[in-house]
């Protein structure tokens, strides 16, 4: 039922019947699931009604919620440390969570469990990484014949072992003349000498001064390291070696631990996220005296169904439906926008400019005809078209990681790239080249006339079509007097046409159509649509006839008209901007090519390095623009014509529909 598709789906929305719940406060969880796991309830918020004289139900709920909220966070920091993916929802929905604490308990055991190890991972790096800067410092001392114990510093004795550059030895020995000292010079590393610095214990800090102006970069040693460096280099690398293996046991840990907790903690996340979930919808029911009160929306076709669910949970449980026709003034139905996949690029397009009102048609279904159609037109060529094509389809596969997020608007750009082909078939073009195949119809920079003549006509045809829409519109609002004689009526409709067949009349003699009928049936219009605002009142009742009184009511429909009149000749000529478009895109696409022989006049590599670029920077930057303005022409000439939006979109609830 809730995939409706085509022309049903089209012309007559889904129709929806209001929905009043009212219960006893025991029976919450048991409402709150039957509500989610239907998949056709859209909530509406009444957590503003509240009758109850004490806060105690609502802090309850709320600290809940909260609890709900700091245990799926606590899950998802486990299970991201233990690298488990959560998936996708599970087929059969989980059961709420009655007592989170017993989640809690489990998930503690395990974060206790990981965090031990994770705490002794991260030791043994650090232990590693430090054996690691330590054997680089050993490095130029690893091949000294010394032991360590005894240069360590004596009672009376200070020594310095170290690095110095070879060039400030002199220096530094002569730094040292008016003390004793010893340097013994113990191996050259390049421009740098290994040097042993012994002086008297009481002129420590004036030898550790003299040694830093001087770049000796000093070894210090702590005292449990004993014998040789290379002794010490090979006590190292064994404790080295030692943390490695007890690392590759923790991972091996780890992984056991992952497999051992992996259907638990994913299970216990999305019983978390559903218990979260009903939580969230709880906080959104009224409050009466002893009762709670839920109000949403069904559809008309399953609210039978609906209320049969309830029933059977209890006799205590008050549904009170209301029907499309029975409805107050003010409670507008959400609107139900059931498209398949590859149409969802479109809905897209249409909601980005409003959601259908509950008694508007809604456009998809025409932007996916004529979106491609206008695009195309401006932007005809056969092998960027195809290209478009190809990048479209690539969008819609997804496999583009970074460009996931525009997968629905892959089938947008496949059908205008393919529009685009076929009139780049009819301009007779590839990539730029208008030799290569014969046009159906002709190059458009050759009768320019003629193509801006052919979008004038065509613009027009989607005017009509926009105002007959606006007729089925005011049809189903049941707004007659707007329906015949608004200048988006059927008034504003017979004056269109009646000045579209004098402007023919005029300009061409392949078509005569008779001008007097055509003026008479143009003045019944002017006519109609100045007594717009006489015959609404009128039919509804309503005193006095002319608001404001005749004067004002004439100047008003004056203007009315006057706009009506400037609204068709804009929007008529705006459609001249696709045979404008589409002449640019032949005259861009020969400068390329002039460009092109310039460079490479015997079509060498130069050449074609300028046709790929040109033919690139055509399918991106007037790509863009052609795009935007088959987007505008949609929004302003067309949609304002029969499309006011402003519609509430139908998302029912569903398991997780309302989460984060």
């Amino acid at each position: 039922m809730r995939k409706k598709q085509g022309i049903k789906m089209f012309l007559e929305p889904e129709k929806m019947s209001r929905v009043e719940i009212e219960f006893p406060q025991q029976y919450i969880n048991e409402v709150t699931q039957a509500l989610v796991r239907s998949g056709h309830f859209q909530i509406e918020d009444s957590s503003a009604l509240n009758m109850r004289k004490t806060s105690e139900f609502d802090d309850e709920m709320q600290e809940r919620y909260n609890q709900y909220g700091r245990l799926e966070t606590d899950i998802l920091a486990v299970m991201k440390q233990l690298d488990i993916k959560p998936g996708k929802m599970p087929e059969i929905e989980p059961e709420v969570i009655e007592n989170p604490e017993e989640i809690l308990q489990e998930l503690e055991a395990v974060r206790v469990e990981l965090g031990k190890m994770d705490q002794r991972t991260e030791e043994i790096r650090k232990t590693l990484e430090n054996g690691k800067r330590f054997l680089n410092i050993m490095e130029p001392f690893k091949d000294l014949d010394i032991e360590f114990g005894a240069i360590r510093n004596r009672r009376y004795i200070y020594s310095i072992l170290g690095i110095i550059p070879t060039e400030k030895i002199e220096r530094f020995k002569q730094s040292f003349a008016r003390i004793p000292f010893v340097l013994l010079e113990l191996s050259q590393e390049g421009p740098n000498t290994i040097v042993l610095l012994i002086g008297n214990k009481i002129q420590q800090d004036f030898l550790i001064r003299t040694a830093r102006s001087a770049y000796l970069n000093s070894l210090d040693l702590p005292d449990e390291y004993h014998g040789t460096p290379a002794q010490i280099v090979a006590q190292t690398q064994a404790e080295m070696d030692k943390g490695t293996q007890e690392l590759e046991t923790l991972r091996k840990d780890i992984e056991a631990l992952r497999k051992k907790q992996a259907d638990l903690l994913v299970d216990r996340y999305w019983r978390v996220r559903m218990s979260r979930t009903v939580s969230e919808i709880t906080n959104r029911f009224g409050r009466l005296t002893h009762d709670l009160l839920v109000v949403g929306w069904v559809p008309q076709d399953y609210s039978a169904r609906f209320q049969k669910t309830l029933a059977d949970i209890s006799p205590d449980i008050i549904v009170d439906v209301t029907e499309e026709n029975e409805l107050e003034e003010g409670q507008k139905p959400p609107v139900a926008l059931h498209h398949t996949k590859p149409v969802e690029g479109f809905q897209k397009l249409v909601t980005t400019y409003s959601t259908p009102n509950y008694q508007e048609i809604d456009p998809t279904i025409l932007l996916l005809l004529t979106f491609p159609i206008l695009f195309g037109a401006m932007f005809g060529d056969v092998g960027q078209g195809l290209f478009l094509a190809l990048v479209g389809a690539l969008l819609f596969s997804g496999k583009v990681s970074k460009l996931r997020g525009l997968s629905k608007l892959g089938p947008v750009v496949v059908l205008c790239g393919v529009s685009a082909a076929i009139f780049g078939f009819i301009y007779g073009s590839v990539f730029g080249f208008e030799e290569l195949i014969k046009p159906l119809w002709r190059h458009p920079i050759e009768d320019i006339m003629g193509i801006l003549i052919l979008t004038f006509a065509g613009g027009a045809l989607l005017l009509s079509i926009a105002n007959i829409l606006a007729l089925v519109n005011d049809a189903r609002r049941k707004d007659w007097a707007h329906m015949i004689f608004s200048g988006k009526g059927v008034a504003g409709l017979v004056l269109y046409w009646s000045l579209l067949g004098l402007l023919i009349t005029s300009l061409t003699k392949v078509i005569s159509l008779p001008k007097g009928l055509l003026i008479a049936l143009a003045l019944i219009a002017v006519v109609m649509i100045m007594s717009t605002g006489f015959m609404e009142r009128l039919l509804e009742r309503k005193r006095p006839l002319f608001e404001g009184g005749f004067l004002v009511y004439f100047i008003q429909s004056f203007f009315e008209l006057f706009e009506a009149l400037i609204g068709f000749l804009s929007n008529s000529l705006s459609y001249v901007r696709v045979g404008a478009f589409a002449v640019a895109h032949a005259g861009l696409s020969q400068v390329i090519m002039i460009l092109a022989e310039m460079v490479g006049p015997n079509k060498g590599a130069g050449f074609w390095i300028v046709i790929v670029l040109g033919n690139l920077f055509i399918i991106g930057f007037e790509g863009m623009i052609v795009s935007i303005q088959t987007l505008r022409l949609e929004y302003y000439e067309f949609f304002s014509k029969f499309f006011s939006g402003g519609g509430t979109r139908y998302k029912p609830l569903g398991f997780l529909s309302s989460s984060k």
